[in-house]
């Protein structure tokens, strides 16, 4: 009697879990369709962005930080459009200070809420075996160079491995430390794109905008095929999170 009551009980967590996770990506769709596609038209504007942002006074950057935030952590708008801004407001290094700024506080919430709300989830589905018998996951120097080497490559779906991320025992400021030095080059060449559409030197901008483009072509293939080669060596192993477009 007392297992037919765990059994149910571990079958109406499961339930009322699938139907969260469901609501929190109806409410992503819906925040995309109602805010996101608003903030992108926004930030494609650049007078109007930069008034926009101007308007808030020194409060501007926290505005900023605070959209930034949102989007690592939700993902309903687009990186690219968020970098260009900053560095079309506050030049290239300041965009990318911000920029950063925003990614980290991001990160340290995802890593929080998957510590303590995923854990519990693998728990309820059973799934925690399956997460520590991927040895990468057990060798330090393996797992953090196999990190840094996927926050650095264009393409890759870096804030949904940080939920990935967040569900292991790795160090939190170890963590933060490389992919924030990992994210260096992407956020860069957006915020100089920004940069430089703020000077109108449209040429520089579309050219830094393509070879950024056509680096993430090449990213997203090898993270494929890595991602594919580990699976096929680790039959026990899911799939990882698709790459970013």
């Amino acid at each position: 009697m007392k297992k037919m009551r765990e059994k149910k009980k571990t079958i109406i967590q499961r339930i009322l879990i699938i139907v969260a996770m469901m609501a929190v990506v109806g409410a992503c769709v819906y925040m995309y369709l109602h805010f996101g596609k608003s903030v992108i038209e926004l930030i494609k504007d650049t007078d109007r962005f930069k008034s926009w942002i101007d308007g808030f006074g020194i409060w501007g950057i926290v505005v900023f930080v605070a959209i930034r935030v949102v989007q690592t952590v939700f993902k309903f708008i687009p990186t690219e459009p968020i970098e260009i801004g900053a560095g079309l407001v506050w030049g290239w290094f300041g965009g990318f200070l911000l920029c950063l700024l925003g990614n980290i506080i991001g990160s340290v919430i995802i890593l929080f809420m998957t510590q303590r709300i995923g854990t519990r989830i693998l728990r309820i589905f059973r799934l925690e075996n399956k997460l520590q018998s991927m040895r990468f996951l057990q060798d330090r120097e393996k797992r953090n160079r196999l990190l840094f080497i996927f926050y650095l490559v264009p393409g890759t779906p870096k804030d949904t491995m940080t939920y990935f991320v967040g569900l292991t025992d790795v160090n939190w400021i170890e963590f933060l430390i490389i992919s924030s030095i990992a994210r260096i080059p992407a956020i860069v060449s957006s915020t100089i794109c920004g940069a430089y559409l703020g000077a109108n030197n449209f040429k520089v901008a579309a050219i830094v905008f393509i070879v950024t483009a056509l680096l993430s072509i090449p990213g997203a293939t090898l993270y494929k095929k890595i991602s594919a080669r580990y699976i096929q060596n680790h039959p026990q192993a899911e799939p990882g999170p698709e790459p970013e477009t």
